[in-house]
């Protein structure tokens, strides 16, 4: 179990988040810093933290469909980059969970 520093980017490669992770097998969770993310996007994950935390089960498919429509890239600290999919970031307790969706060449080799 590999602990990992990632940084998470959106289509247009712009940072949204940094996190320390432990990876089990193409599964990641850990800490996240959602400082520097767009207010949007934050509240697109503020508004799936609530949903979740509340147990309001039929929402939950509409927000993860909203979710995994945005392309998330991962870069992790050895210069490899993954697309991330089922991305579950909750701000208010500062924890990020992805899936490590396909793996890419390390970052400037392309």
């Amino acid at each position: 179990m590999p602990h990992r520093v990632v940084t998470l980017l959106d289509e247009d490669r712009m940072p949204i988040a940094t996190a320390d992770v432990d990876d089990k097998q193409g599964r990641c969770s850990g800490t996240v810093d959602v400082n520097h993310m767009p207010e949007s996007l934050r509240r697109l994950f503020e508004e799936y933290e609530e949903i979740v935390s509340n147990q309001i089960f039929g929402l939950l498919d509409q927000i993860e469909d909203r979710i995994n429509s945005i392309p998330l890239l991962v870069v992790f600290d050895d210069g490899v980059e993954a697309r991330a999919r089922d991305v579950q970031i909750f701000p208010r307790s500062g924890t990020i969970s992805f899936e490590v969706a396909e793996s890419g060449v390390p970052n400037g080799s392309r």
